[in-house]
């Protein structure tokens, strides 16, 4: 009799075991599959945010090709020349807004420029800046 009361205590035993071991598992994959989706919404976020980058790079650089028009290397527009609001072709989501100052000083004419590039919407939308000042001779 003795050996059949071992036998059942150590059946109970590993049953304790097992369910121990299947508790542990399933913490680990519940770690796992949260870092995972923290990493997803940080590569998501990395991505828009190199987009937006180069989404506000571009609006200077549309700002600049209109601020001194190609050809007349003297002639230097002025701010009314800049639009608000550019579109990009190939920037889906995203959107570009221009800010133009102007500070005229005799003899110089200078221009400050404000690129805001915003990419994605709602909970992932992400916004980059540049700025830059461009100096040209007052006519």
């Amino acid at each position: 009799m003795r050996r059949k009361s071992s036998l059942a205590s150590q059946t109970g035993s590993a049953l304790v075991v097992a369910i121990f071991i299947i508790t542990v598992m399933s913490m680990m994959a519940a770690a796992m599959i949260k870092i995972n989706a923290s990493q997803a919404v940080t590569t998501t976020q990395e991505i828009l945010g190199t987009r937006a980058w180069f989404a506000a790079h571009s609006g200077i650089e549309i700002s600049l090709n209109r601020l001194f028009p190609i050809g007349d290397p003297l002639q230097m527009l002025t701010c009314e020349d800049i639009p608000i609001q550019i579109s990009l072709v190939d920037f889906n989501g995203c959107s570009v807004t221009i800010e133009c100052k102007q500070h005229s000083v005799e003899p110089m004419h200078r221009i400050q420029l404000r690129s805001i590039g915003r990419c994605g919407n709602g909970q992932y939308q992400v916004a980059r800046q540049q700025q830059v000042w461009v100096k040209g001779l007052a006519q």
